[in-house]
């Protein structure tokens, strides 16, 4: 039997630890025949925002003055149907305008906590703070959807994930390269 070390046992209940924090949400924008309940799993938080005309919608309403979930400085950084933000998160698999649940995916958080997706339908849009240990998750709406957009409030990592690997690549052969040098003086 192998028996894992105390540093691998910390980083498995760490994960399980983080991973425990995801919830399925719902919020509902109010009752009139033009309201929408949505819900998303993966989520920590969720809050619902009524209004007719842009009042209702999320991309002329969320700003970087706009306060949501405690925090201002919101930027755009993907709508899935428009060319709109600045591109640090992006949906792997954006919701599908018109309907009424399927799946969403990013690609990276960037090295952010503070990420929202927001799902707008009828009378209003719901914004979800997501749970940044898990890149994916389902969505349901009782209305079909307008669009979709993801919002992010920090500042991203300078490094992206591919260039990360490459430098932990070669840190990585580095110290063997170093090791294998110091080898071979050792037996000189």
């Amino acid at each position: 039997m192998k028996v894992l070390p105390f540093a691998a046992l910390a980083v498995v209940a760490a994960l399980a630890a983080g991973s425990a924090q995801a919830l399925t949400l719902s919020c509902s924008t109010g009752s009139t025949s033009s309201s929408a309940t949505f819900t998303l799993n993966e989520a920590t938080q969720a809050a619902c925002i009524s209004g007719q005309g842009s009042a209702g919608n999320d991309t002329p309403t969320i700003n970087s003055a706009y306060s949501l979930f405690g925090m201002t400085g919101w930027v755009l950084s993907q709508k899935n149907d428009g060319a709109e933000g600045d591109k640090v998160i992006t949906f792997a698999t954006a919701p599908v305008n018109g309907t009424k649940s399927g799946s969403w995916a990013v690609n990276s958080f960037a090295g952010l906590t503070n990420v929202i997706l927001t799902l707008k339908a009828g009378d209003g849009f719901a914004a979800f703070l997501l749970d940044t240990n898990f890149l994916s998750g389902k969505w349901w709406s009782t209305k079909n959807l307008s669009h979709a957009s993801i919002y992010y409030n920090g500042t991203p990592s300078q490094v992206p994930l591919p260039a990360a690997g490459l430098l932990l690549a070669g840190a990585l052969g580095g110290l063997g390269v170093f090791g294998a040098k110091r080898k071979l003086s050792v037996k000189a």
